[in-house]
């Protein structure tokens, strides 16, 4: 098959990928994608109730972040989304996409609205449009100043657009600031689940703050975020960018885990925000190392993953034992594509099996993350090693989606297939 053909047949496998994910798990009202499906016979009852929401609860307990709700990670999700079909539409002039990403920019601007609190990225909300979590997280405020930064620099943004894009990211920047750059929930009264202050220096908090600096002084032109990016890039000699953003910092780096991609979209965002040719080098030779990392390294190792994110407390008998069920020995060193590759297909039509679900997490979600990162990073090198994979994972996925309930996956799998477009 010549390239073009071949061009032309991924993009009709992700477009209607993508309608189907748009189906299953979007609601009609909000215009948002849920991380529950919607569409089947329960509808949202599926999600946790305005009421429970409301009471911070989730299943009857007391879950003030919404885990489990199926709107806890709507920025997050959504956000993706949007990033990748911004790329995507870039990189291919696809109407489709560029239809696609009008609406989710849409629908993302009642993340801005719903809360009193200016600034505030809430969990939510629900297809009621007013019904959210008051604790949030870096994640949902992170991928949501990417998301609106993103579209602001596609062709898609009107003025109107950037002017509440700009005003949008000014007030989180605003009140992050007045909270020593730690998340707070919405009231202020304590610091939100996974709030951190993107201050210390770590590379999590190097990536996290800079990131968002560049953005925001990017989006809206105030003079005061470009000091500020510049002032906390020489902080201390210059340590964010001589140690934390230093590719060597990646050998001494904290495991893996399923959720590190997030990292890769604000690391890109960074790369293309930084004015300093020499910093874009680096951040871009910082991606790349990661990628490899990500790729390579024995997910088998706790020193290179965390195994928490798929065996969960288990010891280490059972984990042997859970990984058996999928025909594969703790003791066999593991790439996340050799798992990818390895797990027994048959698993796909035993979505109510424990071995179901640590394919999902072990053998496809991490393999997502290293996926992620390898495009995210625009290595051409990479983008050619993962593109089979990524085909795959369409392909497969479309055969198989209707199997899950849950759509972390069905998120990613459609992230990868917009990204893998353009590279």
């Amino acid at each position: 098959m010549c390239l073009a053909a071949t061009t032309r047949a991924q993009d009709a496998s992700i477009k209607s990928l993508l309608h189907s994910y748009f189906t299953s798990f979007g609601h009609p009202a909000t215009g948002l994608l849920y991380h529950h499906r919607l569409d089947g016979p329960k509808g949202t009852e599926v999600l946790s109730s305005p009421d429970e929401i409301a009471r911070g609860e989730v299943g009857g307990k007391s879950m003030p972040w919404g885990y489990g709700s199926g709107i806890q990670d709507i920025a997050l999700e959504n956000g993706q989304v949007l990033f990748a079909l911004c790329e995507a539409y870039d990189a291919t002039g696809n109407e489709e996409f560029a239809q696609k990403a009008q609406a989710l920019f849409k629908a993302l601007q009642v993340l801005a609205k719903i809360s009193p609190e200016p600034g505030f990225v809430p969990r939510g909300p629900h297809p009621d449009g007013k019904s959210y979590y008051r604790d949030s997280s870096r994640d949902q405020h992170a991928a949501y100043i990417e998301a609106l930064w993103r579209y602001g620099r596609s062709p898609l943004a009107t003025d109107a657009d950037k002017r509440f894009i700009s005003d949008t990211l000014g007030k989180i920047a605003a009140r992050m600031e007045r909270n020593d750059w730690k998340i707070m929930n919405e009231d202020g009264s304590a610091q939100a689940h996974v709030g951190f202050t993107w201050k210390q220096m770590t590379s999590v908090g190097a990536i996290s703050l800079l990131s968002a600096l560049a953005m925001v002084a990017d989006a809206t032109n105030d003079p005061h975020w470009r000091s500020e990016y510049e002032r906390f890039s020489a902080e201390k000699n210059g340590e964010r960018w001589s140690k934390w953003l230093h590719p060597d910092a990646l050998a001494s780096g904290q495991p893996l885990t399923l959720y590190a991609n997030q990292f890769s979209q604000a690391l890109t965002a960074l790369r293309h925000c930084e004015k300093d040719p020499l910093r874009q080098k680096q951040i871009a030779e910082y991606q790349r190392a990661w990628a490899v990392r990500a790729l390579d390294s024995n997910v088998f190792d706790p020193k290179s993953w965390r195994r928490l994110d798929w065996a969960g407390d288990r010891d280490d008998a059972a984990t042997r034992s859970q990984v058996a069920a999928l025909g594969l020995d703790l003791d066999k060193p593991m790439t996340v594509l050799d798992l990818y590759s390895a797990y027994d297909r048959k698993v796909w039509s035993q979505p109510k099996s424990e071995a179901f679900n640590t394919m999902h997490k072990l053998c496809f979600g991490l393999t997502t993350v290293a996926l992620h990162g390898a495009l995210l990073s625009d290595d051409k090198e990479l983008a050619q090693r993962v593109r089979p994979t990524i085909e795959r994972m369409v392909a497969e996925f479309a055969a198989h989606h209707q199997a899950y309930q849950r759509g972390e996956n069905f998120n990613r799998t459609v992230i990868l297939g917009l990204l893998a477009l353009g590279r």
